[in-house]
């Protein structure tokens, strides 16, 4: 028996209209790229990959989420606001676009000893970053079942 897509958070569906509101997209032009990027008719039909294939779109055509653009700033010791959004991007990258602020700092918690990211010290940013860009590639070489 077939399993059903699960639901794509509320949140998640909002953001898909504010990135058309802020794209100035016509209706028709939306229901197009929803159709041809995520092979839907409707944002609440999304599953968690189409969305992020839909936000990859979004993207190119300018948007700029800042749903998730907690910045913490320069802060002496802690990671970089840079590393802070990359270690975000790789994130949603490693989770298929389905990982939030609260499951990457279990993923910290669990393997750096750290809470959250905003607790990030600078020293081990760069360690974080490499742990996740092998993760992401060991995702990416491990052939997908049907």
């Amino acid at each position: 028996m077939a399993r059903k897509a699960a639901k794509l958070p509320a949140k998640k569906v909002a953001l898909v209209h504010v990135a058309k509101h802020r794209l100035h997209m016509e209706d028709a032009d939306y229901r197009l790229l929803l159709l041809r990027v995520a092979g839907v008719e409707s944002a609440s039909d999304l599953t968690a990959a189409g969305f992020h294939q839909l936000m990859e779109a979004f993207a190119a055509l300018g948007f700029q989420s800042d749903s998730a653009a907690t910045n913490f700033g320069r802060r002496a010791g802690m990671a970089t606001p840079g590393q802070v959004a990359a270690i975000r991007r790789m994130w949603a990258e490693f989770t298929a676009g389905e990982g939030t602020d609260a499951t990457l700092g279990k993923w910290l918690a669990k393997h750096w000893g750290i809470s959250a990211l905003r607790f990030l010290p600078a020293e081990k940013a760069p360690k974080v970053l490499i742990a996740l860009r092998a993760m992401c590639a060991r995702r990416e070489a491990t052939p997908k079942v049907a």
